[in-house]
């Protein structure tokens, strides 16, 4: 089990989720490649775990406004901690947003996204929604939407 974060140099690199019990990911994309979305959910040993990881979301935020693959094709630039409307049932929730300028292949590509990750307890999850130009309103929603409904079916569980 892996997480993928910022290093000091601002590249993305996996990092062992140490603590966690279990991780799932889940990624799907529109038939015509437009939109992609993500979802995990990760369980923690216990609820100070799970801060920790929020913790070190958000602190990545404040360092690197611009983040490349090591391999320097894929970037991202404008991250930052977005402001959202309060998210109810979770303990904490970061908000980050950003631009993906060139993709995997090291190709020009004019993608916005957004990300929630929000902790209850030891779980965390997590819902990005990524897409064109003038999307970010549409992709908040989402994710927000999308985020509420996975913590609604875990409380259900």
């Amino acid at each position: 089990m892996a997480t993928s974060l910022p290093d000091q140099n601002c590249e993305i690199v996996a990092e062992p989720l140490t603590d966690a019990l279990a991780n799932q990911w889940r990624h799907a994309k529109n038939s015509d490649n437009t939109a992609f979305a993500s979802s995990s959910l990760t369980v923690y040993k216990g609820a100070d775990f799970a801060k920790r990881d929020i913790a070190r979301q958000r602190d990545a935020l404040q360092q690197c406004p611009s983040e490349s693959e090591t391999n320097g094709k894929r970037q991202w630039d404008n991250v930052h901690e977005a402001k959202i409307p309060a998210l109810k049932g979770f303990d904490d929730v970061v908000a980050e947003e950003g631009h993906l300028g060139a993709d995997e292949k090291g190709q020009k590509v004019d993608t916005y996204y957004v990300s929630l990750t929000g902790s209850r307890g030891q779980y965390v999850l997590n819902s990005t929604i990524s897409r064109g130009p003038d999307t970010q309103e549409q992709n908040r929603t989402d994710t927000t939407n999308a985020l509420s409904l996975m913590l609604s079916r875990l409380a259900s569980r």
